[in-house]
Order: structure tokens, then sequence, then C-alpha cells
């Protein structure tokens, strides 16, 4: 916003003080610490020769950009540059918005956010520093020697002047708690442009808040936080000679108006308590995080939050909120530093011209704060410095459970994550467990890309101590997930029930191992990992989730397979080890892929196929139940699919984008309850396209039957110097648009050509670069089986017809009729599945 015109507006102190020394390069080299020397300079020093390098640059991305590299899991949208912008932005533009909550108090967000409270600034009179403000009023820099260039002008011009502010600052704050006796010593640095490292999107963000290293080692997994800065307008009333000044009669005054509104908010919060979230006023357990070694940071008793007018509400009443461009930018930051790390929360902030908000982003949602003015309200500009370079690592939003050795945080060297107690697969509790993280090239770190949902993380680790006598020296893995809180069955649950019931019959013993092996599982809820948004006064989480860690046996992906043997092994395991849990059990997968499927190795090298990542998994609908299917049906009509690729096992690395300006809620926005249904390239036909009331036992069949052909079609095996093979991107099939991947199956299904001119149709074109071990499954395998799949484009039709009829005499309040269709939908529903049977699969497969 432009400030009005006023000899005394930045007149912030109350009386006199003496201009502090100016903050040159010679004062903090000899007042910082020597391991961040260099970090706490003014920054902006680029050659003159980066318009040569940005054009060049420049040529080369017209070159390059159009040529997309596919992982296993890239879909449509992920290129050689990573996940494209603009996708990436319609996504986001999508999910937030009926998860956003804006208007939040300042001093609140820094308080439940990053534990920091007015009373914790150390003591003293503060600045910003002068010149640095003037650059950045009037958008422009210099260089520290005086010489100016012209390369560094408007917006990236301020951003090296707020830096330097920022930096003048932490180093006021660092004689509070030295710089190398912090627990987590960050230094917030401007990126000049460049793209910090990671497994996704190709993003540039103004500022990150991270371990002291070179700006071109920025690596997103290693951040504390992030920062954009938009501006365009020069500053009025900026003078060089305007000082900004936080006195300590306004810290003093600052911390007594956080006082004084306690005990009210006490009062209105106990009142309103009903309309809150359950857990918004739990008591964090042990497993919270502990405070830094600053004595003005000891832990007390958490305040009630004082919420805006707008986030006072009911959680049933929040309304849809639509992002601005710049606010889509600051979550899309958010989203990617999110996806990086083992973290439960990403904060950052925006400041477009010199008003700021600060941002907070969960697997719930996202919570902004109140905008306000730097220079007019210095001492809360103050307060958000203060807080984030006294914060620790936890309250950065990285996970407590994981305990880093003392120094700077560059990798996972020597982490160890500890469970302050867990179940075994037997129901047993077990206290104290002790895992160290062995993180490497050959067995990454895999984060599922985006900020809402799941965000299943997948961790190798190794048992230590008691957790060793328990679970033996095998390699372990860790599954760290937040699942839906309402949700009956949990993965951990029904493995527990698998394993059990499969084990009591000796018949049925032998398909144990085809199902994971679960060590141990625990469940936290918000509030006892100490997350702030149990602390906050926000409405209630769209859909409340709980944090789940569970501790599996390792397993290899598909990518590992050597041979065909390999794979027929493999495959066929799965498919009747499936079956039997089906049979035995009466639970369904519901989420057949490429990367649920996977294996080991007994003794003497055979391949052993199990079927893991059960977090989907369902017991089957009573076919007789006509209620049911009428509340189903009923339902149906306000169900939306998930997220394509929310879940992929423990291969769960990448994220459905939505194609163009589509996303994977098209034609299934409204709001009610969600029914998961898979991982769209392997999902069932209707389950794509019209969406069937239930998800039965041929649904999963006909995953397999992709899953086959996705591998045959697909798969590059491993050269004899390489230990994995790799897959190609399958296009059409990994596709944001579910409506794109129904028509892309139709095709291949009925042999369509989409140019008549073409000499492959779609099916043959799909396996036209088949590895040439791979070509006889699908002249055996899945020619014959695309006869007996290819009835379900009809299926569906008919089915998706019956189901509008009932919606329509729902409406009419027609119930006899209503009844009679459902009786009819079932009958079609059990056609179909005759013609889709175990039996006629493994006649295929077998032969």
């Amino acid at each position: 916003m432009d400030m009005v015109e006023d000899p005394n507006l930045y007149k912030a102190h109350d009386t006199p003080v003496p201009p502090p020394p100016a903050l040159s390069a010679p004062t903090l080299r000899q007042s910082a610490p020597a391991s961040i020397d260099k970090f706490y300079r003014p920054s902006g020093q680029f050659q003159n020769r980066v318009l040569s390098y940005c054009c060049i640059f420049l040529t080369l991305y017209v070159i390059i950009e159009p040529l997309l590299v596919r992982s296993p899991f890239g879909l449509a949208t992920k290129g050689a540059k990573g996940y494209e912008d603009k996708l990436v932005k319609g996504l986001i533009k999508t999910q937030f918005q009926d998860k956003t909550d804006i208007d939040y108090d300042v001093i609140d967000f820094v308080q439940h956010v990053w534990k920091f409270k007015p009373e914790d600034i150390p003591y003293s009179s503060y600045e910003l520093d002068r010149a640095n403000c003037h650059s950045y009023a009037k958008l422009e820099y210099e260089r520290i020697d005086g010489i100016s260039y012209q390369e560094i002008t408007g917006e990236r011009a301020c951003c090296s002047a707020f830096e330097n502010i920022i930096r003048g600052v932490c180093h006021e704050l660092t004689p509070a708690i030295p710089s190398d006796e912090r627990e987590f010593p960050l230094v917030f640095s401007f990126l000049h442009d460049r793209t910090p490292k990671g497994d996704y999107g190709k993003f540039k963000p103004d500022f990150g808040y991270a371990p002291a290293v070179e700006v071109n080692e920025h690596t997103w997994a290693h951040w504390g936080a992030y920062g954009e800065l938009k501006k365009k307008r020069v500053t009025p009333n900026m003078r060089p000679t305007t000082r900004i000044v936080v006195t300590k009669t306004m810290i003093e005054r600052l911390v007594k108006e956080w006082e004084l509104r306690q005990e009210p908010d006490k009062r209105k919060d106990t009142d309103s308590s009903s309309s809150v979230s359950t857990s918004s006023h739990a008591t964090p357990s042990s497993v919270a995080s502990p405070t830094t070694q600053s004595q003005k940071r000891k832990a007390k008793a958490p305040a009630e939050p004082r919420a805006s007018k707008r986030t006072k509400t009911s959680h049933g009443t929040r309304k849809s909120v639509d992002l601005t461009g710049n606010e889509i930018q600051s979550a899309k930051y958010a989203n990617e530093l999110l996806s990086h790390g083992i973290r439960n929360y990403a904060t950052g902030f925006l400041v477009e011209e010199t008003s700021m908000s600060l941002w907070y982003v969960d697997r719930m949602g996202l919570v902004k704060s109140r905008s306000f003015d730097i220079f007019r309200n210095p001492q809360l500009f103050l307060l958000v410095i203060a807080a984030l370079h006294f914060a620790n690592r936890a309250q950065l939003g990285m996970n407590p459970l994981i305990e880093f050795p003392p120094g700077v945080f560059q990798s996972y060297d020597r982490a160890v994550l500890r469970l302050p107690r867990a179940v075994d697969h037997a129901k047993e509790p077990v206290e104290e467990l002790t895992f160290g993280l062995r993180i490497t090239k050959a067995k990454p770190l895999v984060v599922a890309y985006g900020a809402l949902g799941r965000g299943t993380t997948i961790i190798p680790v190794k048992a230590q101590g008691r957790a060793r006598e328990l679970f033996g020296s095998e390699n372990l893995v860790v599954k760290m997930s937040w699942q839906p809180i309402n949700r009956e069955d949990t993965e951990d649950q029904l493995i527990r029930v698998i394993r059990r019931k499969l084990g009591k019959r000796k018949k049925t013993r032998r398909y144990l191992k085809h199902i994971v092996d679960l060590k141990c599982s625990l469940d936290l809820t918000d509030a006892e990992l100490d997350l702030p948004r149990a602390s906050m006064m926000v409405p209630e989480a769209y859909e409340p989730r709980l944090f789940r860690v569970l501790i599996l046996r390792e397993y290899l992906p598909l990518e590992y397979v050597r041979s065909l043997d390999d794979f027929r092994r493999i495959f066929i395991a799965a498919v009747k080890a499936h079956h039997k849990v089906y049979e035995i059990v009466g639970v369904l997968h519901c989420d057949i892929s490429a990367g649920n499927v996977v294996f080991y190795r007994d003794n003497v090298g055979h391949a052993i196929g199990v079927l893991a990542d059960w977090d989907l998994a369902a017991y089957k609908l009573n076919p007789d139940d006509v209620e049911k299917w009428m509340q189903l049906v009923e339902a149906k009509g306000t169900e939306r699919p998930s997220q394509c690729s929310e879940s992929q096992g423990d291969k769960d690395s990448d994220a459905t984008l939505p194609d163009g300006d589509s996303s994977p809620l098209d034609n299934h926005g409204k709001r009610g309850p969600r029914y998961r249904t898979g991982t769209g390239p392997f999902m069932a036909f209707d389950l794509l396209d019209s969406l069937p009331v239930f998800h039965g036992y041929r649904h999963d069949l006909e995953s397999f039957f992709y899953l086959l052909c996705y591998f045959c079609a697909t798969f590059n095996p491993p050269k004899p110097s390489e230990s994995k093979g790799t897959f190609r991107f399958l296009a059409g099939w990994e596709n944001g648009n579910l409506s794109a991947v129904a028509k892309a199956k139709t095709d291949f299904l009925l042999r369509k050509k989409d140019n008549p001119e073409d000499k492959l149709d779609a099916f043959d074109s799909l396996f036209e670069n088949t590895h040439k071990d791979y070509r006889s499954v699908v002249f055996k395998w899945i020619y014959p089986l695309r006869n007996q799949f290819k009835v379900v484009t009809r299926v569906s039709v008919d089915i998706s017809a019956t189901i509008g009829d009932m919606r329509e005499e729902k409406k009419k309040g027609n119930v006899r009729k209503e009844r009679q269709l459902a009786k009819m939908l079932k009958k079609q529903c059990a056609d179909a599945d005759e013609c889709f049977t175990y039996e006629k699969f493994m006649d295929v497969v077998l032969s």
C-alpha cells in the first residue's frame, strides 16, 4: 500500500535514540561466528556478465523445455524442468480454495506456529538499517564498494536490500544466543534468481531460511522457511535520513498488549469451544519438541489464541477463498517445501510492497495472517525476525520424532527416529523404540508431492537398541502419513486382521509371505505432535487427519525385476494373494498399482511378490443389502475422487497435477464424503468414468490387468552393469484428468485410432516399444485378457444410466421405483462381476 505523506510517519520511537554504527561488512566479520561470517554481508554482488549468461540460458530454455523427461510416476505435467509452474498453480488454486483461513492475528500466529511471544524478544532497542530501508523504498541498490551496476534493478534490488535489513536485525539479536550455540543456526538468504535443489518443481522463491551454504547449494529439504517479495512501486516519504527504530518502550507495550488480552480471550474461547475442533485445546504430549537453549524461551503453558473476526467462526461455516496471483505463488513455495524433507508443516512470508503476511501450511490446509506494514509496525517485523532467528527444527515444521546430532542441518546423517510408544504386530504395546536413518543415493527419502492430503513419506531405517531386539537387523522402512481421522478400517488394523486370519489355517498360511510384514505402528493426534493447528483458533479442517507411523519390512520395487521369470512370479503371487485375502478376510485392496506390488528375494534368489500399501483397503459390500446400495447411490451424487496418485504405495513420490486449467476434481467438485478409488493409470474403467457406487473385486482384477499392460509397455530392464531398470512415460494413462485417462483406456480396449491414417490402433501402439523379453506376455496374456475386459465400456454405460435414473426418482420422492432401480443396479453389477472372474483371469496367466 502507498503511504500517506507525513513527516512524522516513521518516527516510531518515543525518545531520541543515538544512531547505531553503520552495519558494514568488517563489523559483521568481527562479531559474527566465523562459520557463517561470509553469509552476514550485504548481498547483491553480481558480475557484469550476468546479462550474457541470462541470454544464453533463455536460448537453451527455449530449446530444452519441450523435451520432457518422464519418471515412472511422473505424470503429463512433469518435464525436464519438473512440474510446470502454471499447472502447479492450477492445482493449488483448486485444492486450497476451501481449506484456507485468512486474517489470523499476527502475534497469535507467531506464538502458535513458531512458539515465540513478545516477551521472548531480547530486551533492547533495534534500528532497521537506514541505507537499506531507503534502497528498498526507492527500488535502488548499490554495491558495497560504491560501484553501481544496472543489472540489479527494481524488485531484485529490493530483495537485496530486504535481505540486508533482516540480516542486520539478526546481527543485533545474535548476542542473545550466539549462533554457534543455537540448536539450528540458519541464515536468511536472497537466492538471486537461483533454483533450490529438489525432486519436483524447478521454482525460484526470492528468499530461503537455510543453513549457511552458498546460494547455488540451497536444497528444499534443508530449508526452515521461505520468503517471497513483490514490489513494483516507490514507497513515498522514505528519505535517506528516515530512521525506523523499535525501542524498549515499544517492546514493553507489545508485551503488555499481549498479556492484557489473554484473559478476555480465554473467557471468549471457553464460551465458543463447542464450535472449535476438539483437539484445539489438547495438552501436547512428551513427543513435542524441546525449546531452544535461550532463557527467553522457557517452556510455558500455551496461551489461548486470539483469532481475527474472520476466523472466529464455527468450523461448519468456513467460506471458500480465492487466492490472488501473489498468494498462489506463495502457496506454491509452501507446497514445494512441504514436499521435501520429513516435515509436519511449512512456513514462510509474503511481502507485497511494504505489507507482510505470514504463511502456515499443513496437510489439512492453509492459515494466512493478516497483513501488516513492516515500516509502520516495525515492532511486529522485529517479532517475526526474532521468532525465525531463535526457532528450532520442530518450530520450523520438521517432525519432532526425528532427532539430529548437534550442528548445522545439511543431511540426515546420524539422525534417528524415536517413537515414545508403539503397538507391535500382535497389538501388544511397546515403549521407546529407536531407528537409525540410512538415507543414501541408492535408498533415498521419498516424499509424496503436494502439501495437502496424506503426505506419505518413506524413510529407510535400521532398528537400534530395544527395537533391534524386537525386530532384528533386517532392513526396514518407516511409512509416515497423515490419514483421515474418521476412517474406521485403518491400514495397520487391516494388515493385522489379514495376517491373523491367513495364519489361522494351514492351507492359507503360505500366503503370509505375500502380505506386507508390519512390525509396529503408532498414531498421534495433532495435539500430541504439538501441531500449530491444534492450538490455533481456526475452523476445523475440512478433513481432519492424524499422524500415523508404520514400521515395515523393506521391499524392492518393480524397477529391480531382472527377468521375465521374476515378473511372472511376482505378478502371479500378487494376484493369488489378493484373491485369497478377498475370499478369506473379505477385504479388497482398492489401489492395485505398479508402486504397490513389490517383492523380495528368498534364500535361493527367487523373487517373492508382495502386496503393499493397504491404506485404501476396505471390506467388501454385502450384495444383498439393497438399503446400502441406495445410500451409496445417494452419496455418490456428492462424492469426489481422490487425487489420482495420492496413494502410490512405497513409491508415493508424485502427484497428479491438473491438465491445463482442469484438475482431478473436474466434474466431481461437490462437497461430501470422499470415496477413495485408487491410482489413475491403474484404476478400473468405470471408476474413472462413471464412478460406480462401490469398489468391487472386478475393479481390483481390472487394475491388475492395467498393471500388466503398463509394465510390458513401459519397462526397460536393467543393463548388466545396472541394478535396476526404468519405466517410460505412458501418454494418456498418466494424466491428471481422469476423463482423459478414461478416453485413453476406451481407445485401448476398443482398438480405436486417434487418426484414421494411423497405421496402428491405440492397443498396438501402446506395445510398439515393448522390450523383446516381454513381448511374449503381450501375446500370451494381454491379448486374451483384453477380450474379457473390453466389455467394461458397455457395462459402465449401463450402470451410469441406472444411477442417473435412481437420482431422478429420488428427486421425485418415488421410493418404490428407486428400490426397483437399486435391485436392477445390483444385478447389473453382479452380471459385470461374472464377466471378470478370478478363474477366467488365472486360466490365461497360468496357460
